[in-house]
């Protein structure tokens, strides 16, 4: 197509531009045609906002909160089931490092979960707000703002605007903090693992014979039972030559020095616990105090210990022979201590008042219940003992001494018998306490004896004068080869090693021997070497029920309350926040989208006066905002005069004169044609 100029007289003809015509599919051309062109096929006449809250947000926003709710209690439960289970070795509840990770997780999703909820609702509430209130659009910027940054809830007006939405922002800031506890609540500590077995323990049993012939009867004696002559029974034997006799007499011993028990290992570990029962040796004294008076210079028995078990039927001094129940056996000890001095003789002597003790033990038994206890391989013993009887007489009258048990030796002749014999109940009494008697003896014989000592006198450089001190003082020598020789113990005995001395484990200069004589430690040391032949004989050793306590790291729920009140009070007070949402979403009748971009265009179209007040910003970014539209007071609802045809309405933001409030279930969109 082109286009001519028509020339006028006088003029010269205008320039004409000829510009190339536009093709038909020009986008531009088809949609001005539109309408007179008539409907097209693609597109419907009226397009229009639906009144629908849909499925995905209620669902977002109840969900995620019992998501919450869920973890919540899930954490309680694990945390529950890990109380007091191992977290280490085989038998392991889960590693401590998966623990870690899972409870960190789970507080994670918890705030997460939490979060979600409380932003559903706080979108919804924000945009009932908009219906319903104007606001200026800064404030507005500050209500999208407050959840990424927490010092905006300070500001004035955010605070003036709308306190719900501040608290709703508080709770989403706050429970970020509350998160972080539960973890902590649970801890690894120490506990005992108690566990409970069978095992063989140490023990004595003085009847004990093995099958009851007179070979397992002699085997299993503490004292050799010598067959008699007749190859009827057995007399005690004078010399023991036939066994290690030295062995329960150097035990003996050495449980007095010591002062304590052989150490016994432990049966069951190295924290365990168990207890036995058994029948021991026991003494029963009586004890008297008189007062004595002596010269300070006299060397005196300052102990003396008599130990007397007659070996024949016949009396100590001689007489009719005892034909009693039981034994005549006893211990007899004699004690001194210097009381005061008596200078108050009228010749001038120095005499020394002595307190004089006497204790007499007569053996008998005792049932023993001790309980053994395990700290750390450290052993400690609890005991109760109740006496039961004193010792049999072992020095019969009867058959010449012979005790008479049928089937004793073989064919009676000088060989011990293999099969059991005819044991009376008389005959199994002996055998009991004659091996009860041989523990005593053999401690006793080393408490046998004196220990002799001088008053100890006061040293003193500048005078000849001789003072005594209220003490005992044990002469010691040197010999001409060097070597040192007490002239305090005597016969042998060694009370002054052990712990009837009161200075057994004291080594000063000042210390003076001194001897204190009880029942309580009689029994003490007698109990003591019983258990070492236990452990060292090993013969009589039986089954008991032990407790093992085992050392372990366990879980513990120690700080439950580090869980509880976070979650749960997070979780309480967000209950209002959410059900306000979902309210909020009802009476919008329509969901709204947090931080859609498709929101964002399809509400803020349709002022003017914002369009204007926008358009100065249109970079974006809060620098380029004009202060006209940070001040510009707007709200959401219909605009005034918009309808469109076919009765459909517009709505969008805008200032409070161009709007009215929506009405719900109208249409609202646009008309393409009609």
């Amino acid at each position: 197509m082109s286009s001519h100029n028509m020339s006028r007289p006088g003029k010269k003809p205008d320039l004409v531009t000829v510009r190339p015509l536009r093709s038909e599919s020009d986008p531009s051309l088809l949609s001005r045609n539109t309408g007179s062109l008539g409907p097209s096929n693609k597109e419907p006449a009226l397009i229009t906002s639906k009144w629908t809250i849909g499925w995905q947000t209620p669902t977002l926003m109840i969900a995620s909160y019992a998501l919450a709710l869920a973890i919540a209690i899930a954490h309680l439960l694990l945390f529950r089931y890990l109380d007091g289970r191992e977290a280490d070795g085989p038998n392991r509840a889960a590693p401590q490092a998966y623990i870690a990770t899972a409870s960190n997780i789970l507080a994670n999703a918890f705030g997460f979960a939490l979060r979600a909820s409380l932003a559903v609702a706080f979108c919804q509430y924000l945009w009932l707000l908009f219906r319903a209130q104007t606001m200026k659009v800064s404030t507005i910027e500050l209500l999208y703002s407050i959840r990424t940054n927490p010092l905006q809830l300070f500001r004035g007006a955010v605070l003036r605007s709308t306190p719900t939405l501040c608290a709703i922002a508080a709770i989403m800031w706050l429970s970020q903090i509350a998160s972080s506890f539960p973890p902590g609540a649970i801890t690894i500590t120490t506990a005992q693992r108690v566990d409970f077995s069978t095992v063989s323990v140490p023990s004595f049993n003085a009847s004990y014979m093995g099958n009851g012939s007179g070979s397992e009867a002699n085997a299993n004696s503490l004292i050799a039972l010598t067959i008699s002559e007749s190859g009827d029974g057995f007399v005690l034997s004078h010399s023991n030559s036939e066994k290690p006799s030295n062995l329960i007499n150097r035990l003996a011993r050495q449980v007095l020095v010591a002062g304590e028990t052989f150490p016994l290992p432990s049966p069951c570990g190295i924290n365990c616990s168990y207890i036995t029962q058994f029948e021991a040796p026991y003494f029963e004294c009586n004890k008297s105090t008189k007062a004595n008076i002596h010269n300070v210079q006299d060397t005196l028995n300052i102990y003396s210990g008599l130990w007397f078990s007659p070996p024949a039927p016949q009396s100590r001094f001689g007489g009719p022979r005892y034909n009693g129940t039981y034994t005549q056996a006893n211990f007899n000890s004699t004690t001194l201590t210097p009381v005061s001095f008596n200078n108050n003789t009228g010749n001038g002597t120095n005499l020394v008042n002595v307190q004089e003790e006497n204790t007499i033990c007569a053996p008998g038994r005792a049932k023993y219940t001790v309980h053994n206890i395990y700290q750390n391989n450290i052993h400690t013993r609890n005991i109760t003992r109740e006496p039961i009887d004193r010792l049999v007489n072992l020095a019969i009258t009867t058959h010449d001494g012979v005790v008479v048990v049928p089937n004793f030796t073989l064919n009676k002749n000088r060989t011990y018998g293999t099969t059991p014999a005819n044991w009376s109940t008389s005959a199994l009494d002996f055998y009991r306490d004659n091996n009860m008697m041989a523990i005593l003896s053999a401690m006793m014989s080393w408490l046998h004896g004196d220990f002799r000592a001088s008053l100890a006198q006061v040293q003193k450089d500048d005078t000849l004068d001789v003072e005594y001190k209220m003490a005992w003082h044990e002469a010691v020598f040197t010999e001409y080869n060097g070597v040192l020789t007490s002239d305090g113990a005597q016969n042998k005995t060694v009370v002054d090693s052990t712990r009837f001395n009161s200075i057994f484990t004291e080594f000063q200069d000042n210390n003076a021997p001194s001897f204190n004589i009880t029942a309580d430690m009689l029994n003490d040391y007698v109990l003591n070497t019983t258990t070492s032949i236990m452990s060292a004989y090993g013969r009589w050793n039986i089954t008991a029920n032990a407790t093992t306590f085992t050392t372990l790291n366990v879980y513990s729920f120690s700080e439950p309350l580090n869980l509880i009140i976070p979650y749960f009070l997070t979780l309480l007070v967000s209950v209002p926040f959410v059900v306000m949402g979902c309210l909020a979403l009802m009476k919008n009748g329509v969901s709204a989208t947090d931080g859609g971009f498709m929101q964002l265009i399809t509400t803020n179209t349709g002022s003017a006066i914002l369009d204007k007040a926008a358009a100065g910003g249109c970079l974006g970014g809060d620098e380029s905002a004009p202060q006209e539209l940070k001040d510009l007071k707007i709200r959401f609802g219909e605009f005034i005069g918009r309808d469109e045809p076919g009765r459909v309405k517009r709505s969008g933001f805008g200032v409070d004169s161009e709007l009215t409030s929506l009405t719900k279930g109208a249409d609202y969109g646009i008309s393409r044609w009609i």
